[in-house]
This record gives structure tokens, sequence and C-alpha cells, in this order.
């Protein structure tokens, strides 16, 4: 992290929002296009928003799985809805994707949908169809050659101290969210704290990107511009939430955590340490019966679900987690729209039961979440789709970058094992940037 210099405490300025959902939302478009009520702002009914005079290079979107990359850019229309559930956003997807395919030239790619989705799915959103989209395999561009015997990706180096890291203020939430825990208010809440840098000057996130891809192959890396100039939110997220292609679902949570060591038998020894870790498979368990239980609407028989029993161990450059590999076949009709609605946010960014998790992260929290722990991906006409879960990740504003990362905290956890976790996290997307600026 040479040259970056950290700009300040989280805590000294909690009411900072860390990236608010798109502000065009807040407000009713008139438009011509609204079906059922022309022009009529108040409609209960989806509206869209043409905008085929933006820039080319408005609504910067890239997003890239392990295997296919999505580049778009310009707005061909934005998506607008009255209530922001599941059943509401795929069908005003559904209209305005419909739309579109029935404007665009002859050769055009079918539109898609992408975007980011904030991590209180209640709030607006910030989904557009872009005017130009284009896929392209990923190609591994190679990775640094320390590795384990046993796992094939590279191990984190340890850190540099940044002056100011340590944050007073979420240590002191998570101990409050113990005690409130052990009161029995919640069985877990996941928290979140920020930080923010400055680098010398404008950074490159291309080559960012290209860093996080090098460290982090498995990973989905994205880069959105967000609305209103509030710049860029850049990361390379683990962790699939759900993925849908011809009515076949996929989704790969994440939950329970331990820092990857240099030494390969004491990173085999970590790994095994968490795999048999009462605490994380319990914190784990959180999530895969969460997901289980939203799924079921989504099935036509309890066959056509598999959530297996027992989790994997699924390495990333900096940690180790527990990962429940999901699978599911569909009802047919059913849109990825519907079931990301369904599922997030998930107990892996928020907590267990999610009410009482809410309540105690508006408690703790010094500022908002905005789209971190959000979700950012695609859609197309046919319910196809693939969101990944904003993890990993920072808002870039020229030279200045704010970062999150979070912890999920149970009966159990300590103040600072679960600072120490959020520090691992948070090198993620700090080492890239050390290695660009």
């Amino acid at each position: 992290m040479t040259g970056f210099t950290v700009l300040d405490d989280p805590a000294a300025h909690p009411t900072t929002p860390a990236v608010a959902p798109d502000p065009a939302h807040a407000r009713p478009h008139r438009t011509a296009e609204t079906p059922g009520t022309p022009g009529a702002p108040d409609s209960a009914a989806p509206t869209w928003t043409p905008d085929d005079g933006a820039s080319p290079g408005h609504a910067e979107f890239r997003f890239a799985s392990p295997r296919t990359g999505l580049v778009a850019h310009g707005v061909r229309a934005r998506l607008d809805v009255p209530s922001w559930d599941g059943p509401a956003v795929a069908a005003a997807a559904q209209e305005l994707l419909a739309r579109a395919a029935g404007a665009r030239w002859a050769g055009e790619p079918a539109p898609i949908l992408v975007g980011a989705i904030p991590f209180d799915p209640s709030r607006p959103a910030h989904l557009v169809v872009p005017a130009h989209q284009s896929w392209h395999p990923v190609v591994s561009a190679g990775a640094p050659t320390d590795r384990t015997a046993d796992d094939p990706r590279p191990v984190a180096r340890p850190e540099p101290s940044l002056p100011g890291r340590d944050d007073a203020v979420f240590r002191a939430a998570v101990g409050r969210a113990v005690s409130r825990l052990e009161d029995g208010v919640a069985d877990k809440v996941v928290l979140a704290r920020t930080l923010d840098v400055s680098a010398p000057g404008p950074l490159d996130r291309g080559a960012v990107r290209a860093a996080v891809r090098r460290a982090n192959p498995d990973a989905y890396v994205f880069d959105v511009e967000l609305p209103g100039d509030q710049g860029h939110l850049v990361g390379a997220s683990p962790e699939l939430l759900v993925s849908v292609r011809d009515g076949v679902l996929h989704s790969h949570p994440l939950a329970g955590s331990a820092p990857r060591s240099a030494d390969p038998d004491e990173d085999r020894a970590t790994a095994q340490r968490l795999l048999a870790s009462e605490k994380d498979l319990r914190e784990h368990a959180f999530v895969t019966d969460a997901i289980r239980e939203a799924l079921r609407a989504y099935v036509a028989r309890e066959e056509d679900l598999d959530v297996p029993a027992t989790p994997e161990l699924v390495a990333t450059s900096h940690l180790w987690h527990l990962g429940t590999p999901v699978t599911a076949r569909l009802t047919p009709g059913t849109s990825v729209l519907d079931v990301v609605y369904a599922l997030h946010p998930t107990p892996a960014v928020c907590g267990h039961p999610q009410g009482a998790a809410r309540e105690l992260i508006g408690s703790l929290e010094p500022f908002d979440r905005g789209f971190y722990t959000g979700l950012v991906g695609w859609a197309d006409q046919a319910g196809n789709g693939e969101w990944a879960i904003v993890l990993r990740c920072g808002v870039v504003r020229g030279a200045d970058v704010r970062l999150f990362a979070g912890a999920g905290v149970v009966v159990g956890s300590t103040p600072e094992g679960e600072h120490a976790e959020t520090a691992v996290k948070f090198s993620t997307l700090l080492s890239a940037l050390g290695g660009v600026s």
C-alpha cells in the first residue's frame, strides 16, 4: 500500500453515507410509456424511462464470472417499479426487456438488464438496459507462485500496517452485539465497517480489476458506474448468490471463514480447524437453512432442490470459507429476479432472524451500507441471469477509495476476532490497490 494514505477513522464521520442507491429511482417518472395509465406519475404500474441520448460511456458496467465476462455501457432505459419486491421487479423487467427487444435493430443482441441492488432490497436499485453489451471468455492472466500443497490458488502475504486501521467503534459494536445475542435477541448478526484511503493520483480501475482477477481467479469481479457521480463500485466477490440458466438454479453461499497462511502446513491446519469449528458450522447452517426454505417456494418437488447437509472448504487468496453448492430445478416461469429478491439478504450478509438482525445493524453500524452486501449482476427476458453478492469491494472516486468489510457475529464471537477477520477481508482490494499505486 505504498503511497496510500488513510483519510480518517471511519467512526469519525458516522453520518457519511457509504454509497446511496440510485437517486433517479426515488422520484416518479412522467412518461407516455407507462402501461395502462399514460403520463401518470403515481400509477401503481411499473414505469420505464427511455434514455437513448445517454453518452456511450455513461453507466459503465463490467461483470466477470470465473468463466465469462460482460461489458456494457450506455443506457437504453432505466427500470423503475413502485414496489421493490421480487414479483414486481421481475414483471417490470420482463415488460422493459420486451419493449427493448421490439425496438432493437436487426443483428443487435437480445437486450439484458444489468446493475446493482442495495443491501436493503426495499430501497430502489440501480437497474438499466444498456445501449451496448458484449460477452467474452475470461482468460486467467496468471497468479503468484506462492501456493499450498493442496490448493493451486495464491496464498495471502501479510498486509502492510496502515495507520488508523484499528476501528474502536467496530470493536465496541461487536461487543454490544454479542451481549444482545446472549440475551436472545437474535442468533446472528453481520456487522460491517469502512476504511477510507487515498492514492497519490487517480486510480487505473482496469489495472485494479486485473490485479484482483490474478489473485482471485474464481471471484466475480465487478466495476459498476454508480449514478449521481457517486463513483465506481469495484470489487471481487467470492460469493455467488444465484445463477439461473434454462430453469436450473445454482447458488454457492459462504459463511464461516479463517485467514490463510503462507506456510502450507499451517494453511492446511487452519482449513481443517474451520471445517470442524462448531461456531462456524452453526453460522453456516443459518445461511443454508434460510436458502433451503426460500427456494422451496420455487420448485415443484422436494427432489428438485439439492442442499448438501455439510459444507465444503472454499479458498480465496486471503481466506478459507465454508461453502455449500446448491442446485434447484425451478418451476416454469420463474425468473432469476424472483429468486434474487426471495433470497436477499441472506443470513451471510445480514443475520438471523432477518428482522432482529436488521434492527441490530441499524443501531450498531454508524454508516449506510448502500450497495455494499447488496447484489451485482444481470438478467435477460427468458429469466436467466447471474447475481453475486457485493463483497471485497470499495467505491472508487478518482484517487479516493472507501472500502467495506464485514463479519458474522454469533455467541462466542470476540471483538478482536471479528476485527481481525474484517482486516483480512479489506486486504483483497487493498492488495490490488497497492499493486497499481
